[in-house]
């Protein structure tokens, strides 16, 4: 996936751009989007995979500031999406304890009623 000529650090960037692109889409939801999210993370993970085997200890552009700062630009958006996805989830979450909620279990997970649908999938 990686083409021979791309430098770990223009793969960084690629991984960063792809990230972004999916950061600035979090909050436009729908089930196309979800599909598209995970595809593009899918190849932002695939890429990182390939430029980690692809680095040997010899080659490693860690003593290169500007390959340093990328992969921490990376970390820093990863974070950040990693934080809009379970604000997402948590307010999806709390919006189906406010529709079909009874309360709280011992562990502080929302407790739903039991629908009949629910019934004859895990019946």
């Amino acid at each position: 996936m990686i083409p021979q000529q791309e430098s770990a650090l223009e793969t960084c960037q690629r991984v960063h751009t792809i990230l972004r692109e999916v950061q600035q889409g979090v909050p436009v939801p729908g089930t196309d989007m979800l599909a598209r999210w995970e595809t593009e993370l899918g190849r932002a993970a695939a890429l990182l995979e390939e430029l980690q085997e692809s680095i040997t200890e010899e080659r490693a552009p860690r003593h290169n500031l500007a390959f340093r700062k990328a992969i921490q630009e990376i970390q820093r958006t990863a974070a950040r999406l990693q934080a809009q996805f379970e604000h997402g989830s948590n307010f999806c979450m709390g919006l189906l304890q406010l529709r079909l909620g009874t309360g709280y279990s011992e562990r502080g997970l929302p407790v739903l009623l039991p629908t009949e649908s629910r019934g004859t999938f895990e019946g």
